[in-house]
């Protein structure tokens, strides 16, 4: 809704009253404010608050119903309008999107053995009041989800997050839970076909591919789910994965393959067609098993990891805190750049993460005990 003030003299220099006296006629004329009440299309108001930083939506939606139903609204929730006032409504993240004007935003899932399952949090931003620009950066628990269970494997695809698996009461469970990150809203899916916990997961070509995190002689170990038709399928490996661990300390997608960190060496996981291919790492091969460490993330298709070497007389590469794995090449060489890195960081107990979501590009940040 815009507000257009106008005003208006009702006195005419060229029309004198000779009547009056001329102290009169040298007084300022009234002036009258008129205001007229526009309304601005909904697709105009949703591409001008694509603009705006998402921290001061919270305080956005407070204005006008207008601006609260626009940010608030997700896509597919039917909203009633009277007859006579049609309406498109984009949606306002894929608005942001088309505009190129999204933002990264941390997601952690924070829990304590001591205090029941983990949590979604998020990084909060918070705009000073008096210092233009900058904000107040702060992990702010999100209510409206769930606790999540131990052990889940966790995708993201776009704005939406799948939890898949996990343990509950120390019992695997099959359950799949899809949260929509901008409303922290949640939903669940067909289950799984194998209770699973500590497994392995990625996206390749419009699949979900779930491995391990369960006994190996059962038949699914490794499932698919198709997102188009929402339905997991049974899925054939070869040659037969022999002496692995039930469930996986980390894994990553690169090249179209699923890398996964066991617990004494690494593998590769990679779809074809309607079978997938299975292959162990020696230890020495590509140095994977010595150097790739649970504290790692992708970035531009490369895999970056706390170098376990780090502050390690003697050792490689033991001033660079940071090591990087290009698949492409299957080498490794330190990261640059980090002059002045706190020493005395634990950097084995931290969780490394790259950028995150607006409402295209989201990744998990798990901080666990």
């Amino acid at each position: 809704m815009a507000v257009i003030s106008e005003t208006s003299d009702n006195s005419n220099g060229n029309d004198r009253d000779p009547n009056k006296k001329p102290q009169q006629l040298r007084k300022k004329p009234k002036k009258v404010q008129k205001k007229v009440s526009v309304s601005l299309p909904d697709d105009l108001t949703e591409e001008c608050l694509a603009y705006v930083g998402r921290c001061h939506y919270p305080n956005l939606s407070l204005i006008s119903k207008t601006f609260h139903r626009l940010i608030s609204l997700p896509k597919d929730r039917p909203i009633s309008l009277p007859k006579d006032r049609p309406v498109s409504l984009p949606t306002l993240y894929k608005t942001r999107s088309i505009v190129g004007r999204t933002e990264p935003v941390m997601y952690a899932c924070i829990g304590s053995l001591l205090f029941g399952s983990p949590s979604w949090y998020i990084l909060h931003r918070v705009p000073y009041k008096n210092m233009p620009n900058t904000v107040s950066l702060r992990l702010r628990k999100i209510e409206s989800l769930p606790p999540m269970p131990w052990g889940s494997a966790v995708v993201t695809i776009g704005y939406e997050m799948y939890v898949m698996g996990g343990c509950v009461s120390k019992k695997p469970t099959k359950t799949v839970m899809l949260i929509d990150c901008r409303f922290h809203t949640y939903s669940f899916l067909p289950s799984m076909r194998v209770a699973r916990c500590h497994a392995a997961t990625g996206v390749i070509d419009g699949k979900i591919y779930v491995l391990g995190g369960c006994e190996m002689r059962k038949m699914n170990w490794v499932e698919s789910f198709d997102l188009k038709e929402k339905i997991w399928n049974r899925y054939e490996w070869s040659p037969q994965p022999k002496n692995v661990s039930s469930g996986f300390a980390t894994y990553a997608v690169m090249e179209k393959r699923i890398y996964v960190l066991g617990e004494t060496r690494c593998y590769t996981y990679e779809p074809r067609g309607e079978e997938g291919a299975w292959k162990s790492l020696l230890p020495t091969q590509f140095h994977m098993n010595s150097l790739w460490k649970k504290c790692s993330c992708v970035i531009d298709g490369m895999l970056f990891t706390i170098n376990p070497m780090w502050m390690h007389e003697l050792a490689l590469w033991s001033e660079h805190p940071v090591l990087v794995y290009d698949p492409r090449s299957n080498n490794w060489r330190p990261l640059f750049g980090l002059q002045g890195f706190p020493a005395n960081m634990l950097l084995w107990e931290s969780t490394m993460v790259k950028d995150f979501y607006e409402a295209e590009w989201l990744r998990n940040c798990y901080l666990t005990p």
